[in-house]
């Protein structure tokens, strides 16, 4: 038997913190979850940095923060992951998974992973033929993206039992994947479960039908929250919440096999989001739209950018820390665990001295946000440092500035009335993109908002251009 510890990952998509009663949610209940936090380090100060979905797994694998150069797609050419790194160290490495972006093999996300499971059929996979029929839950046009709904729901068309939901099939397949391979050696097993992002579609035992009522919209338009009623809100909330409560009990199944193994006395397990969701907060439902006039790109407001993210270590007293962390400090975490030397160029910082208590904090400000490149160059970034929060774009729009003590829900924009802390936020946002090797011209031009300069625009590559200053 190896003396190095075993390493378990769980990465659920679109989760939000505060769907979590060990974050503080009063209508949804997660007891598993509530035992594995009640047992492990929690952090209350995590917040998603590369965003949304692809970006998190790239700066997670590579432990860089990699928005400045990096737009949804691939795994960046000619970096090494981290399941690469603890390969060589003797590691088995294995991915399971139904996340249909990650999944693609032609992503990349795959990269040194001896073992690739992959439970097919999750959102609009083409998994079942489009000849099968179907029937949306409610009229098309309470629903969004009609075309990615019939290929889901022609996926589910088979379902029976609650066995064949997604979430309790990715369970399934990384338990099986433990009864088989866990005594082999080290393991490195990477468990990346879609639920609870939409379709919300969990079994009806999970909601309040009423609640629900005939509003079964699994899946609505992303955008104006206004265009459903109250009533409507309610019931996506709803079926969002009973999403929560199904990953939770099929969780807490894998927290049970891992000790039923006998592992929990050699393995490090990790639980986190990559982000959250909007359900009617700012008049938003989704995380994500390309028009530009939807609150002007999408600012990662609290409801998506704060996650959950649970350190459980053997001989680790359980424990709460406030600090900043991003999933990218989980690479250098998870290297020095394994004993493997934390490679030059990782941007990101191990969360050990944290764990161990040897250090309060690892960072000033914590960082959310959309890539530099591409269509998303309206796209804003969230910098906050814990009394303050900043909106910040590229593209010529004035920052908005919140009062967090005042305003936790990021409401009411007070830059005009404190420049001087917005500068200090923006000089701390530039120190760390220059970390991150960011090219000048995407940081430079905005200080006009502080000096009155003349503002600067931004080209369709999301390069930014100033004028003198």
């Amino acid at each position: 038997m190896s003396d190095k510890l075993n390493l378990i990952v769980i990465l659920c998509d679109t989760f939000r913190r505060d769907h979590l009663s060990c974050y503080g949610s009063r209508t949804v209940q997660t007891p598993n979850f509530d035992r594995l936090a009640g047992e492990s380090v929690t952090f209350d100060g995590a917040y998603a940095c590369s965003f949304p979905t692809l970006p998190c797994r790239a700066e997670l694998f590579t432990g860089k923060f990699v928005f400045p150069y990096l737009r949804w797609g691939p795994f960046p050419a000619g970096e090494t992951s981290l399941a690469d790194h603890l390969g060589k160290a003797g590691y088995h490495t294995a991915m399971v998974l139904d996340n249909l972006p990650v999944s693609r093999l032609s992503y990349g996300y795959h990269q040194g992973f001896e073992t690739r499971v992959h439970v097919p059929g999750q959102w609009y996979d083409p998994w079942v033929p489009a000849s099968q029929p179907v029937e949306f839950p409610v009229a098309a046009e309470k629903l969004g993206q009609h075309e990615r709904v019939k290929q889901y729901l022609r996926n589910v068309s088979g379902r029976k039992t609650e066995a064949d939901y997604f979430a309790p099939q990715v369970v399934g397949a990384a338990t099986d994947w433990l009864e088989r391979f866990s005594n082999k050696g080290p393991f490195f097993l990477w468990i990346d479960c879609f639920d609870p992002h939409e379709p919300w579609d969990p079994p009806r035992e999970y909601v309040d039908e009423s609640i629900v009522g005939d509003n079964w919209i699994i899946y609505p338009k992303l955008g104006k929250a206004s265009a459903y009623s109250p009533e409507e809100l309610a019931a996506i909330r709803e079926l969002y919440a009973g999403e929560v409560r199904m990953v939770d009990r099929w969780m807490g199944r894998l927290l049970a096999k891992i000790d039923e193994l006998g592992l929990r006395d050699n393995t490090a397990l990790v639980f986190l989001s990559d982000h959250g969701v909007f359900l009617g907060e700012h008049n938003l439902i989704g995380k994500a739209g390309k028009n530009r006039q939807d609150v002007n790109g999408w600012p990662p407001y609290r409801e998506v950018a704060q996650i959950p993210m649970m350190v459980r270590l053997p001989g680790v007293a359980p424990r709460r820390v406030s600090s900043f962390v991003h999933p990218g400090d989980l690479n250098p975490t998870l290297l020095e665990l394994a004993g493997v030397p934390v490679p030059q160029g990782v941007t990101a910082s191990s969360m050990l001295p944290l764990i161990h208590g040897k250090q309060e904090k690892l960072r000033d400000i914590a960082v959310t946000a959309w890539s530099y490149r591409g269509w998303a160059n309206h796209h804003p970034t969230c910098i906050r440092d814990g009394e303050w929060s900043m909106v910040w774009w590229r593209s010529g729009i004035a920052p908005h500035l919140h009062h967090l003590p005042t305003d936790p829900a990021e409401q009411r924009d007070v830059f005009a009335q404190n420049k001087p802390v917005a500068r200090r936020l923006h000089a701390q946002y530039v120190e760390f993109l220059k970390q991150q090797h960011c090219p000048p011209a995407n940081y430079w031009s905005r200080r006009f908002f502080f000096t009155g300069s003349t503002p600067a625009r931004a080209d369709d590559r999301g390069v930014s251009h100033t004028h003198a200053q």
